[in-house]
């Protein structure tokens, strides 16, 4: 909404402002009016959606806003630490906000069936919150909301090379599969998710989203829609026969058990769209179940990853079924382990084709 401009005093006696002493918005580093957090979000959120931002970025914004709020909230002693002056947040409170996740907030804390005591938040995480935190200062000190950017002088932290997120054994990858009850109805779709993506390489939300209509059979792919794709790039995706006779099998039952599921194949046992989310709780029951010791949605695109380059796939054609800008992104996510190792160098030493030729 515009503000209305006042040109003239009320009551004004002596001279008429000149130009230059007329009413201006507040230039960048001016605070026209003090905010709170809560509200210079909406602010941000409200500009973000106007910019066409997808709901799911918009909800992480809002998390990474809580996880600070948290701390601040410590910091003041108060319960309601989203009421708290914007101005709050300077480079002071950032650093020691940085330093809490790395050395005292536990991952997944407050996070029903999530909880891992002592297990703490790792580099890459702390990472994406700063960068979240980043795009919001800079927002906030341009709208003339801060005085200034207090992430200016703030840095990533340094991230010692890791596998991040790695695959699945085959022998884990096997009991996972044997431990789907087939004859209950949540056990066999749990299955088919798993296959859909250990074949495909889809992330989580592609696969749980998936409909019925984004599958060709006779071509043998899966349309990933330019509005469901993470990098908003449509694009085909290769499927195998075998698998998509398994989904077209649970969806024929979806249908019997729920009538119309407006064209989605992975419901839960309720009638109501089975999500990444549902997923991941699943798997997560899993894990205890079978003693694994992790277990999450994007390791089944990871295990596609590695398994795609093991069977003799090419790095480029891989990249363009994950949907990876860069290349690079998809040497990151492919990691493999010693075994893995072994097993490429033992197929593929060019040593072993003359040490065969020689004669003892």
């Amino acid at each position: 909404m515009s503000k209305k401009f006042v040109h003239r005093r009320k009551n004004f006696v002596g001279k008429r402002p000149t130009a230059s002493q007329e009413v201006r918005r507040p230039s960048k580093g001016q605070r026209s009016m003090s905010y709170s957090i809560s509200e210079a979000l909406e602010i941000f959120i409200l500009a973000k959606e106007a910019e066409g931002v997808r709901e799911r970025t918009i909800k992480d914004y809002r998390s990474h806003i809580r996880y600070l709020c948290d701390f601040v909230g410590k910091i003041l002693d108060t319960d309601t630490p989203e009421k708290a002056e914007i101005s709050v947040i300077d480079a002071d409170l950032i650093r020691r906000y940085i330093n809490y996740l790395r050395t005292e907030k536990n991952a997944y804390s407050g996070v029903t069936g999530r909880e891992t005591e002592g297990r703490r938040i790792s580099v890459s995480t702390i990472n994406i919150r700063l960068r979240t935190l980043r795009t919001m200062c800079r927002f906030w000190a341009e709208e003339g909301i801060l005085p200034d950017n207090p992430m200016k002088s703030i840095r990533p932290l340094r991230e010692d090379e890791v596998e991040e997120v790695p695959g699945i054994s085959d022998d884990d990858l096997s009991r996972i599969l044997a431990h789907c009850d087939e004859t209950t109805f949540a056990g066999f779709r749990d299955r088919v998710l798993i296959l859909l993506m250990i074949d495909t390489g889809l992330r989580p939300y592609e696969a749980t989203t998936l409909t019925i209509d984004r599958i060709d059979e006779k071509a043998g792919i899966i349309i990933v829609p330019s509005e469901i794709a993470k990098n908003r790039k449509w694009r085909e995706v290769p499927i195998s026969r075998e698998v998509v006779r398994e989904l077209l099998q649970l969806y024929e039952e979806s249908q019997q058990y729920f009538g119309d599921t407006d064209g989605r194949i992975f419901m839960n046992a309720y009638g109501d769209p089975f999500t990444d989310d549902s997923f991941r709780k699943r798997l997560s029951r899993i894990r205890k179940k079978l003693g694994i010791d992790r277990l999450h949605p994007n390791q089944f695109r990871h295990t596609f990853a590695r398994k795609y380059l093991l069977n003799g796939g090419d790095l480029f054609s891989l990249q363009r079924i994950l949907d990876h800008a860069n290349i690079q992104t998809t040497r990151k996510y492919v990691q493999m382990d010693t075994s893995d190792l072994i097993m490429q160098h033992n197929r593929y030493s060019p040593a072993k084709k003359y040490v065969r030729k020689r004669q003892y």
